[in-house]
Order: C-alpha cells, then structure tokens, then sequence
C-alpha cells in the first residue's frame, strides 16, 4: 500500500513538472496570463474535431466574463480531461448528450460546467474520483482525473462533481475571485 501512494504521488510530481508551475503556486506558473475561459473551453474542443460523433454537444459560453490569470495550456487540459471522461461515460448511454457552460458565479467567480447523461459515478467512486490511479474505467489509466485535480489546485481553483439528472455526472470548476481580480490587475 505504501509503495503504492508513493508512487501516485511521484506521478503527479512528475506530471507537475510539465506544468510550468512551481511549489504548487498559481503565481509561480511561467506561463500563466490573463486568459479568455471561453476561449480556452473552444481551443479544449478544437481537440475532438470529429471525435465527437454521435454525442449531441450543446455549448453555452456567457459573454463578457472576466479574465482568469492561468495557465491556457494548462488549462484546455483540464477541460479536454474532463471532456474525454464525458465522453467515455456515454459510450454505451442510450443518449448521449454532453453540456459545456461558463458562467459568472458567486459574486467574483466564473464557473465551468461539464455535464454528460453516461454512467454517472457511485458516491464510494466518489470519495476516490481525484486519487492517482483511480479509474472506474478497464482500459484507463486512473491519472486524468488527478491531472485535473491537481492542475486546477496550482491555480487556486478547484472541481466538484455531482449527479446529473435523470443519468450522469455534472464536473464544477470554480475559479475564485482572487483569479479573476488578479487578471484584471
């Protein structure tokens, strides 16, 4: 069991290096900017041009949101994670239907909403939805979800996941205040 966690800690150390972002600190990433989340969800889904067969993706982007001080590479992977996972969710659902949404919330927040109508997620799996090395999935390799995980703590953002109704799961991304005033500086 030790070697275990130690070693899905050592992952994520890794993948962390990749990310430009140093000491787990928004701040700290080299290529962090003030970017366009509506920007960043269409470039995630420039990724699965054609991909998508089958699957009727609806897209509501509010405009006027502000900026969020982020890393736009870093970020697209947050989003073409969580996308992905949809996607695969709904590969045996009768329906398929996927919703990506931002939108102001909170007073000084923006929200990203993923929601799929597949499988949707059993509150044990849950619990252990964000660990390395998860997966609900045979052929997955349980590190996407914990990618997004520990991309979005970097910069001070954070994901929660609940049930879709009637079938699914809806993923919350909430990029705080502090991100969007800080973009704005």
């Amino acid at each position: 069991r030790p070697r275990k966690t130690a070693s899905a800690f050592l992952t994520i150390w890794l993948i962390s290096l990749g990310t430009g972002c140093a000491a787990g600190k928004r701040e700290n990433c080299e290529n962090s900017s003030a970017s366009d989340i509506n920007q960043i969800v269409k470039n995630a889904l420039a990724v699965f041009l054609g991909r998508l067969d089958g699957i009727d993706l609806r897209v509501e982007l509010a405009p006027g949101l502000p900026a969020i001080q982020v890393d736009p590479e870093q970020f697209k992977r947050v989003v073409v994670n969580l996308v992905d996972n949809a996607a695969e969710a709904m590969r045996d659902a009768p329906v398929k239907h996927l919703l990506l949404r931002t939108l102001p919330s909170a007073p000084d927040s923006i929200e990203l909403l993923v929601a799929d109508t597949g499988c949707g997620i059993s509150p044990e799996d849950k619990e252990k939805l964000f660990l390395p090395y998860f997966s609900t999935k045979g052929r997955g390799t349980g590190l996407g979800l914990a990618i997004v995980s520990h991309i979005l703590s970097e910069h001070g953002a954070r994901v929660r996941v609940e049930d879709n109704r009637p079938a699914g799961a809806r993923f919350y991304v909430d990029i705080p205040a502090t991100v969007a005033a800080e973009a704005e500086a």
